[in-house]
C-alpha cells in the first residue's frame, strides 16, 4: 500500500525528536493557491505529519521561516508543483540552501507506479494529475475516475490495469465566478465566497444566478465526465474526489464516491518510496 502519512498540527519532526536510522522525506504539493505537505518515514510511521498553508504572497524564504523554522532538516524533499516555475525554482533553491539535502521533482512518465499515461508527451501532463493517479492506484486497484475540484476542475480515468484513458481540464468554482466578474461589465457579486441558495435551482438576484450557474456548470461537467468514463470502460468504476471543493461536490453527485483530500500527497509518498 506504500508509505503511510497522517495529520498533525506540527510541521516536521521537531529538533531532538527524531530517533536514529530514520529517513524523513518531506513531501510537498505546491498547488495554485496553497502549499500542502506531509512527511513519510521509513521504519517509523509514528512521525508522519502534515499540514497546509495559503501562500498569501509570501516569498520562499518567508514560507520556510514561518512553517519549518523549528524543524530538523529532512533527508530529502519530494516536490510536486503546478505553480509558476520561477517561484518553484526559487523555493527549491531556498530549501537546498537551508537544509543541504537533495530535492526531487515529481515528473510524469510514460509508465510507472502501476499507471500508463495516455499523453503522447507525458511531460505535458500536470505533475499533480500524475501524482493523483499514482495515489489512486494505491487506494483502488480497479477502474477509477478521479475528479479534482480545486482552482481548476480536472478529471482522469484509469482502467483496472492502470491504463490512463484520458481526462479533462476546466475552470474551478472560483475561477468560473471570477471569469464572469472580469469578462462582463454588470455581472457583479458581493462576495468572493460563493453562497449556495436553497431555492428551486434558479436565482432571483445576480448573486444567486451566478451561484447556481457555477454550481450547474461544475456538477454538470462532473456528471458528463462520469458518463463518458462509464461508456469507455463499459461499466462502473470507483470515483475519488479531491481538492478543496470535493466534499461540496460529493453532496451533489448522485453516485458512490470517496473523498481523498490528500490524494496528490499520497501519490508523492508512493513515488518517493520508489
Amino acid at each position: 500500500m506504500g508509505p503511510r502519512f497522517g495529520r498533525d498540527p506540527h510541521l516536521l519532526v521537531r529538533r531532538g525528536e527524531r530517533p536514529g536510522d530514520v529517513d524523513v522525506k518531506l513531501l510537498l504539493d505546491l498547488g495554485n493557491t496553497r502549499i500542502k505537505w506531509a512527511h513519510s518515514t521509513t521504519g517509523a510511521s509514528a512521525f508522519d505529519r502534515q499540514g497546509e498553508y495559503l501562500y498569501g504572497g509570501r516569498s520562499p524564504e518567508d514560507l520556510l521561516d514561518g512553517l519549518w523554522s523549528a524543524a530538523m532538516p529532512p533527508e530529502s524533499v519530494w516536490l510536486c508543483s503546478v505553480i509558476d516555475p520561477g517561484f518553484a525554482a526559487a523555493f527549491e533553491q531556498a530549501m537546498r540552501r537551508r537544509w543541504e539535502c537533495p530535492v526531487h521533482w515529481v515528473r510524469p512518465q510514460v509508465e510507472g507506479f502501476g499507471v500508463r499515461c495516455a499523453y503522447v508527451n507525458p511531460l505535458r501532463l500536470g505533475a499533480d494529475r500524475w501524482a493523483a493517479m499514482v495515489g489512486a492506484r494505491v487506494l483502488q486497484r480497479g477502474a477509477v475516475c478521479i475528479l479534482h475540484l480545486g482552482t481548476t476542475l480536472t478529471a482522469d480515468v484509469l482502467d483496472s490495469s492502470g491504463r490512463h484513458l484520458g481526462g479533462i481540464i476546466a475552470p474551478g468554482r472560483r475561477m468560473l465566478q471570477r471569469s464572469l466578474q472580469c469578462g462582463t461589465a454588470q455581472v457583479i457579486t458581493d462576495s468572493d465566497e460563493m453562497q449556495w441558495p436553497e431555492q428551486d435551482r434558479l436565482g432571483r438576484d445576480t448573486d444567486a444566478c451566478v451561484a447556481w450557474g457555477v454550481r450547474h456548470s461544475l456538477i454538470g461537467c462532473c456528471r458528463e465526465v462520469l458518463g463518458a468514463a462509464r461508456r469507455r470502460l463499459g461499466g462502473e468504476m470507483a470515483v475519488i474526489l479531491a481538492g478543496g471543493d470535493a466534499r461540496w461536490a460529493q453532496d451533489l453527485l448522485s453516485c458512490a464516491s470517496q473523498v481523498e483530500p490528500d490524494l496528490v500527497l499520497r501519490g508523492v509518498a508512493m513515488i518517493a518510496d520508489g
